[in-house]
């Protein structure tokens, strides 16, 4: 089937072959009245011409005939020339909508080649979208393999950058034993048990590749929440991140595309992941709070919930909140667990006085390796009448009074740690508790003490 189209001019048809008139479907005759027309307007022309040599010789009466016989002229140029272009852009239009024609109908009458168009249309629009989401998701992986996110401050995971500038340390990471999940802790003997159990449960969760839990822990602050979720994914071999809902809360519209990096790169884990929100009511606030006015901040705030919609096999959600009445409704209806850390009692002060007694003043007196040495005294009944004085204290506010006999030891012309300065520090420490309990009630913040 042809696919051009050929035009012929001929002054005499007549000696054309006759093979090439059987080829002819439209013969146009050029007529010479047109010709007589040209001969008319170029005589016209030369008249003009001659009037305009002789035009100084003429009488003013003449002269303006002259200019209307130039005007007329100038006219009918003009309208030639518009009428031509015409007839050139419609004869123009006609050849290419009978190419298109011919061309379209012999593209429809070849099967084979609508097939193989068809199929090649297909298969380019198929190449680009999987090289388009391919590179997206290649990225990421790249990503996620060489830096945390930023909204991370603390995380367990390993990317390639550390492992080239720090060998040994990840080597002696990734030889690690799995640790208890209640190491360094001091809890309540019944909420050590709820911790454990969830400890077990989340092993075989992982183990039968299920679906995680998310919990809540809820309680003052410096109660032992953080270093639990971190036990609990060390106990698990699970990577952990750590971040704050006060540092998403000010990402302003950073924040969604930080939300997402965040979550991409948590499904990426291999080992499982646990993802620790400290003071999630700062970010995920019910929506009628003053903060929530925020539009950046509503934003982030669905991205999160629609990240956290359906409970998942690849990281498991744990939130810390000091007041769990302000977190969002839909949150809650995304909590599987709760826990409440409350402050230590008698007992647990006493455990907790005499753990980092041991950590931070027996065990570096007993190395020598550092200039730190304990006078003779009763250490048990001296960990019991301190923790009768420390009553309200968090299970943080111990750990500091404990590196400061250290610090005292260490400052000292001896490097002997006495009775009296242990009692010294005490008394400091208690008034500065108390202090800190009068400023937290003149500011409303009494609910960080409050019961569940």
């Amino acid at each position: 089937m042809p696919r051009f189209m050929l035009v012929l001019a001929s002054r005499h048809p007549e000696q054309l072959d006759w093979g090439i008139h059987d080829c002819i479907d439209v013969t146009v005759h050029c007529d010479l009245p047109r010709q007589e027309g040209r001969q008319r307007q170029a005589m016209s022309k030369d008249a003009v011409n001659l009037v305009q040599m002789q035009e100084p010789t003429l009488q003013p009466e003449q002269q303006s005939k002259l200019k209307q016989l130039v005007n007329e002229e100038n006219s009918r140029k003009q309208e030639e020339s518009v009428q031509k272009h015409h007839q050139t852009f419609l004869a123009s239009i006609r050849t290419s909508v009978t190419m298109f024609g011919e061309r379209f109908r012999a593209f429809v009458t070849e099967r084979d080649t609508v097939t193989a168009t068809v199929v090649g249309l297909t298969l380019l629009a198929g190449g680009v979208y999987s090289a388009k989401n391919g590179r997206a998701a290649g990225a990421r992986f790249i990503e996620a393999g060489l830096f945390k996110p930023s909204l991370v401050s603390e995380t367990s995971r390993i990317t390639v950058l550390e492992a080239l500038q720090h060998r040994f340390q990840v080597s002696r990471r990734l030889l690690r034993r799995p640790q208890d999940v209640l190491e360094g802790v001091v809890l309540h003997p019944s909420l050590e048990a709820q911790v454990r159990n969830m400890a077990i449960a989340t092993r075989n969760t992982q183990k039968n590749h299920g679906l995680y839990r998310n919990v809540l822990m809820y309680g003052p602050p410096g109660t032992g929440k953080t270093l639990v979720a971190k036990n609990l994914a060390l106990n698990l071999g699970m990577d952990y991140a750590i971040m704050t809902g006060e540092d998403l809360a000010l990402r302003g519209r950073e924040g969604v595309t930080a939300m997402h990096e965040l979550f991409d790169w948590a499904n990426t884990s291999r080992r499982g992941f646990l993802l620790f929100m400290d003071d999630a009511e700062a970010f995920l606030r019910k929506p009628a709070t003053e903060e929530m006015s925020n539009y950046y901040l509503r934003v982030a705030q669905n991205a999160f919930l629609n990240h956290t919609r359906q409970r998942s096999n690849k990281f498991m959600l744990v939130l810390a909140s000091r007041d769990p009445k302000q977190l969002h409704r839909d949150i809650h209806d995304r909590i599987d667990v709760m826990f409440y850390f409350d402050p230590p009692g008698p007992e647990e002060r006493e455990r907790l006085l005499r753990m980092y007694l041991d950590k931070y003043v027996l065990m570096p007196a007993t190395e020598g390796k550092q200039r730190l040495k304990l006078a003779q005294f009763d250490y048990g009944r001296k960990c019991e009448e301190i923790a009768e004085l420390t009553n309200g204290m968090s299970a943080r506010e111990i750990a500091q009074l404990a590196q400061s006999w250290q610090d005292t030891a260490y400052a000292s012309e001896d490097g002997v740690l006495t009775e009296a300065m242990l009692d010294a520090h005490v008394e400091d420490f208690v008034e500065q508790h108390q202090k800190k309990m009068r400023w937290l009630k003149r500011e409303d913040l009494s609910s960080w003490t409050s019961t569940p």
